[in-house]
């Protein structure tokens, strides 16, 4: 950009021509600042804008398909299938109650059901379980 003068011209054309310089210069550097406003915009779009095409309207283009579809669901409701059957739960069947049981604990002795802080331990769960010795 060019700087002023230390001395300003008396005669009104050079003045006028001055004027006139002075205003293609901003009118050009408002063009470059409105350039780099929409690079900046573009630029944060992409960075920080959705990462996918889409439009609010998109899902309507090609919707045949789904048009299709819903006319044959709408006939085919008359045709629903009950189910009047429960299906078996998987698992092993429990043993019967004849059979005698033996409980089995596993205990600490009174020296190991210390904690390392010197507390005493307590029982915290239990797991329980049935085997049939054949």
């Amino acid at each position: 950009m060019k700087s002023l003068p230390e001395t300003l011209p008396d005669e009104t054309n050079a003045l006028q021509k001055m004027v006139l310089d002075y205003q293609s210069t901003v009118d050009q550097l408002q063009e470059k600042l409105k350039w780099y406003e929409e690079q900046f915009c573009l630029f944060q779009h992409q960075r920080f804008g959705a990462s996918s095409e889409k439009c609010p309207d998109q899902m309507e283009l090609f919707n045949e398909a789904e048009s299709i579809l819903d006319s044959l669901k709408q006939d085919d409701s008359d045709l629903e299938e009950t189910i009047s059957y429960q299906r078996k739960k998987p698992g092993r069947k429990p043993l019967s109650k004849h059979i005698p049981r033996e409980v089995v604990r596993y205990e600490l002795p009174e020296a190991e059901r210390v904690c390392e802080c010197g507390h005493a331990l307590h029982e915290a769960g239990e797991d329980k379980s049935e085997q049939l010795e054949i």
